[in-house]
């Protein structure tokens, strides 16, 4: 005949298996974004942003077969930048620097994009665009999110890609804050 565990001492199994799946650290979640700004969006760019974080995405002719397109997505490491605005004798200028690696493919040498200049700069606030003029070059951002500390924007931008001598254009996630 089998023993049973008295009454109590089930209980207090019971009890301490929910204690341990209560107590449990829980996964964290992605920091929930802060309330979008209030006001005109130009005012709060003057304060000067830090590139936090990049990620990327777009497709590329597939190195190994190719008849076929491959499609590359990441966060880019090793992230520095800013964007300052200004307004010079009546003119507003941006000076902004944009610097990361981006692996596009698994086991393939990180490209470095490096785009950085001083040029005037416009917003759209009907579409939410925001362009960078520094002849040669030009930039055109999306704004996604304005909120008094973040900044989400997206960009469309080439990547020079100097093992194949491609440029590929990628969609640029840019998170910066102040």
């Amino acid at each position: 005949m089998v023993k049973q565990a008295p009454l109590a001492a089930k209980f207090m199994a019971w009890v301490l298996v929910g204690l341990m799946l209560t107590g449990c650290p829980r996964t964290p979640g992605p920091d929930p974004l802060p309330e979008p700004a209030t006001g005109p969006f130009l005012p709060r760019l003057m304060q000067g942003w830090t590139l936090e974080a990049v990620s990327y995405e777009g497709n590329m002719p597939n190195p190994f077969d190719s008849t076929t397109i491959a499609h590359f997505n990441g966060d880019a490491d090793s992230v520095t930048g800013f964007f300052n605005f200004e307004t010079i004798n009546d003119t507003d200028v941006a000076n902004y620097h944009i610097d990361f690696l981006a692996t596009f493919l698994l086991g393939a040498t990180p490209i470095h994009y490096l785009n950085s200049g001083t040029g005037i700069y416009d917003f759209d606030s009907l579409s939410q665009v925001l362009w960078f003029y520094d002849y040669p070059d030009t930039l055109e951002f999306h704004v996604d999110l304005d909120a008094e500390t973040l900044q989400l924007w997206h960009s469309f931008a080439p990547i020079r890609d100097d093992s194949t001598g491609l440029d590929v254009v990628a969609k640029l996630n840019v998170r910066l804050i102040r």
